[in-house]
Formats: structure tokens, C-alpha cells, sequence
């Protein structure tokens, strides 16, 4: 059981570190792919913006999910919750991941049959 939440811990930790450097630093417009999560009818095009500031602390940037329909109607879905749909994505991939890794793993340390006949 220690082993599972080990596992557990380790692939929600490292999604959470895969999701901020992807949909942050690397490719912000991965918030797109949540799209239709979030984007209802008939706003269903995504469109994501980043917006930066400069003040006395520094630079900052903020993303953010529109939504913009045929006609340029824009719905703000804001970055958390396709952020949380990210992660939770790149969970179940992980998880994908460590499972057929581990079942691979196990395949290759099996004894073979004709050893323990003899």
C-alpha cells in the first residue's frame, strides 16, 4: 500500500511540474486543448492571451482562455481551471505511462517455464 501512494504522490507531483513548465513556460497555448471543456456554443473558437505587466516588483505575465464565437463574442474562462484540466490530463498519461512501464518490467523478470520443470 506504501508503494501505491509513493506512485501516487510521485506522478501527481511530477504532473504538476510537467503542466507549469508546458503551460506556462514552454507552449501556453496548450490551454487550447481544454477548449471543449469550456467553450460552449457558440463561442467555441479558443484563443489564448497572455497579458504582461511591469511594476515595482517586476514582470509578470498572466494567460488567459477566451472563447470567441463566429460573430467576436469573447467568454473569459481565465487560466485556473484549464490549468487543473491540464494537470489532471497530464496525470492520466503519467499514470498510462507508469503502468505499462511497470507491467513491461514485469514481463521481462518472469522465469521461464522450462527452468522450473527441471
Amino acid at each position: 500500500m506504501r508503494r501505491v501512494l509513493t506512485s501516487a504522490v510521485s506522478i501527481v507531483v511530477t504532473a504538476a511540474f510537467l503542466t507549469i513548465i508546458v503551460a506556462v513556460a514552454i507552449w501556453p497555448g496548450e490551454a487550447k486543448l481544454t477548449a471543449p471543456l469550456f467553450c460552449a456554443t457558440p463561442a467555441t473558437e479558443p484563443m489564448v492571451v497572455s497579458d504582461t505587466f511591469h511594476d515595482s516588483e517586476g514582470t509578470s505575465t498572466n494567460y488567459t482562455l477566451y472563447c470567441v464565437s463566429d460573430r467576436g463574442v469573447l467568454t473569459d474562462e481565465g487560466f485556473a481551471l484549464p490549468m487543473l484540466a491540464l494537470l489532471v490530463a497530464h496525470a492520466l498519461i503519467l499514470t498510462v505511462l507508469f503502468l505499462l512501464a511497470a507491467l513491461i518490467g514485469r514481463a521481462g523478470h518472469r522465469p521461464d517455464e522450462r527452468l522450473r520443470d527441471t
